[in-house]
């Protein structure tokens, strides 16, 4: 049984004596910050957009936890303890816009320059210190498929293949989308971390996959050719191999805790990649036409950081501009035979490149990626990872919307990331507010949630939901952050889901979903299905 308690006190938020100032330099001289063609929502204070909680419950993975949550009704149980994870709200009284004002890169800037004029600054010298993570599990169990990521001219017939994974004991539905793939490979710039500290200049070589489609179909019948860029989390890579057999976590037997595994290990590389797959395979089977790649620092992508968010997002739009113009591309399709530039791209995208409606997306880290993306593809932007943060005009892809999952719109502002982005040239997870701030410019948008998601709960989303003034929907779900660990019932409706928002998106056609007023009204809209760590509370009264 649960409390029902009420827990206002557990809002309180944290005191950020910190300067509003959304304003960024370029060159010592004043830059406007990203434009913003929509003029935000007037929204509600955060203490109305979330109602106090009234009960607690318990969470399984990856808490182990209590969690206060809403009382809702419920099919089966009649009444519910939905719990999710809290964060602060904005301070009693706040002038201004909160989630944007507080969180920007100059207010980043502002706290470092506060700690480097009163040395020694702990945050100055730990980023020189700084050593970028490189995620590499591809080939680590199964020697097939494993390449030199940072190679010059890799075969890209050794890298794994759609068609891999329907053998034994994987039989992965994406296997089937085979003889309609291609291996494929662009060239992006090296980072400002590559170039700046490290003295690299050649161009970084991303690999993945680009699986054709049957065109998303419109009313009347006809097919039209469509594009999904979607890229995985943190630590996500294309082509690790999973067997189905392997659990995600165990339960202690003394302390009663879920406890993930450890992977590699048994016949698992990376316990992940099954079903961040399917989510490409589902987009697929919905007609799209779906470009995957390896982030930098990833699988079998070349790049020595896998931290950079902005720059991962900029390669969303650049591997639309290699489809364009065909620079830096190579494919190999399912006969074998290499293609390279122009024809490459001819045989992917036969008509016009800029009439080709596209979506981007991804999990995670991968929807911090597509947040940049779309801030850079609709408003000025500028290169918060160099020192003269010069800005510029939005790229102008036509994208027709945006999918985010496990996303954290925003997180509390961070010496150590305000440090990183200073000494080592480099936008982390640390995530600032400009996307934010010009989420009303974007045509469409998805976000799923799990409401467990102990990296940031649900609410931050939400705000980012009431925010976004094109067609949008929101799905939380009760589950942890990683979309892949939902548990089945939950991941196979975020899969449908997503594909559904896709092709309505790019044929221009509305969601039927309510909009949501309140968080406790989308956590009261969740479905009924508990991650399997997780089990629901009951009250025997209606």
């Amino acid at each position: 049984m649960f409390s029902t308690k009420r827990r206002r006190g557990w809002w309180t938020p944290l005191a950020i004596g910190l300067a509003a100032s959304a304003v960024l330099t370029t060159g010592g001289a004043a830059a406007a910050p990203s434009s913003k063609p929509k003029s935000p929502p007037k929204l509600p204070s955060e203490a109305q957009q979330v109602p106090p909680t009234d009960c607690t419950a318990p969470v399984g993975i990856d808490a182990n936890a209590v969690l206060p949550g809403y009382l809702v009704p419920d099919d089966t149980l009649g009444i519910t303890c939905v719990p999710f994870t809290q964060v602060p709200l904005e301070p009693a009284g706040y002038q201004g816009d909160y989630r944007v004002d507080a969180f920007s890169d100059q207010v980043l800037r502002d706290m470092l320059a506060t700690c480097e004029a009163a040395p020694p600054c702990s945050a100055i010298t730990n980023a020189q210190s700084y050593n970028p993570p490189q995620f590499r599990l591809t080939g680590s169990l199964v020697p097939q498929g494993k390449i030199d990521p940072h190679a010059t001219n890799v075969n890209l017939n050794d890298i794994r293949r759609p068609g891999f994974f329907g053998q034994a004991p994987y039989h992965e539905g994406i296997a089937a989308a085979d003889k309609d793939s291609y291996t494929f490979e662009f060239a992006v710039p090296a980072e400002p971390y590559e170039r700046l500290k490290r003295g690299i200049t050649a161009p970084v070589k991303l690999r993945g996959w680009y699986l054709k489609g049957a065109g998303v179909q419109q009313p009347n019948g006809r097919r039209v050719q469509s594009l999904a860029i979607f890229v995985g989390g943190r630590s996500v890579e294309t082509t690790t191999v999973q067997d189905p057999r392997d659990p995600l976590y165990v339960r202690s037997e003394s302390t009663g805790r879920f406890e993930n595994v450890t992977y590699p290990s048994r016949g698992t590389e990376q316990w992940a990649g099954r079903n961040w797959r399917q989510y490409l395979y589902k987009l697929n089977q919905a007609g799209f036409d779906v470009l995957t790649f390896d982030k930098r620092g990833h699988g079998i992508s070349g790049g020595i950081s896998g931290d950079n968010i902005l720059q991962q997002g900029l390669d969303m739009l650049r591997a639309i501009d290699a489809l364009d113009t065909g620079d830096g591309v190579r494919i190999v399709g399912a006969n074998g035979r290499q293609l390279t530039g122009k024809a490459a791209t001819r045989a992917l995208v036969p008509n016009n490149m800029n009439k080709l409606p596209i979506i981007l997306g991804g999990p995670s880290q991968g929807s911090a990626a597509t947040q940049w993306a779309m801030n850079a593809n609709f408003n000025r932007w500028c290169e918060l990872d160099t020192p003269e943060r010069a800005c510029h005009k939005p790229w102008g892809h036509n994208v027709k919307g945006a999918v985010l999952m496990a996303g954290f719109p925003v997180v509390n502002p961070s010496l150590a990331e305000a440090a990183r982005r200073k000494v080592n040239y480099t936008v982390g997870l640390g995530g600032t507010s400009e996307p934010l701030a010009g989420i009303g410019s974007w045509p469409a948008v998805f976000f799923g949630k799990g409401l467990f998601d102990g990296i940031q709960g649900p609410f931050p989303t939400f705000n980012a939901y009431l925010r976004a003034q094109g067609d949008k929907e929101l799905l939380f779900v009760r589950g942890p952050h990683s979309e892949v660990a939902f548990g089945p019932g939950n991941v196979a409706l975020m899969q449908e889901r997503v594909a559904q928002f896709a092709v309505r998106a790019v044929l221009g056609q509305k969601t039927n979903q309510p909009r949501y007023q309140t968080l406790k009204e989308a956590v009261a809209a969740s479905p009924q299905i508990w991650e399997p760590s997780t089990q629901p509370t009951f009250e025997t009264k209606p």
